[in-house]
């Protein structure tokens, strides 16, 4: 019987056609959530003050330090040397919380996800479709320098 061999072929053809509409309807939601998670995360940023209270660091989206405020008494309380240890160690606290809160945001979108080119043979992976996240941040002009570039710091004026 020809005529129930096309309708058959036909019948599963429109079944295939649903499928692939269906996929390409959760791929495009998905995508969209994955895209506006990493908006979203672009803009984490970590501030993280020590327990002293003496030095605040805060680090932006990428694990940079975007910011640094020094109590003007830590100077008179600890050396240079436990000063920068203590930078060192706040930004590296604060990358680590911008690290955490950028998984927290990206785990429940990913995990679970079938990338394309598990569903189809030769489809690029959907991680090199999404753009990476870039943050620019707009660098401010050192209040510290001088004219000729160079910082203008205690130590340098100590020297003089």
């Amino acid at each position: 019987m020809p005529g129930e061999d096309l309708t058959e072929l036909r019948a599963r053809n429109a079944a295939m056609k649903e499928q692939v509409d269906n996929l390409l309807d959760t791929f495009h939601r998905q995508t969209e959530a994955l895209r506006d998670a990493q908006q979203e995360a672009a803009q984490v940023t970590a501030t993280v003050t020590s327990t002293d209270g003496l030095v605040t660091a805060t680090v932006d989206a990428t694990g940079v330090l975007s910011a640094l405020e020094i109590s003007p008494s830590a100077f008179a309380k600890t050396t240079p040397e436990v000063l920068a240890r203590e930078v060192l160690r706040l930004s590296r606290q604060g990358a680590s919380k911008v690290r955490g809160q950028v998984s927290a945001l990206m785990t429940p979108l990913t995990s679970g996800l079938p990338d394309l080119d598990d569903l189809f043979e030769d489809a690029p992976a959907l991680k090199d479709l999404l753009p990476e996240i870039q943050v620019t941040a707009p660098v401010a002009d050192d209040p510290l320098d001088d004219e000729d570039g160079a910082p203008d710091t205690w130590l340098r004026k100590r020297r003089s």
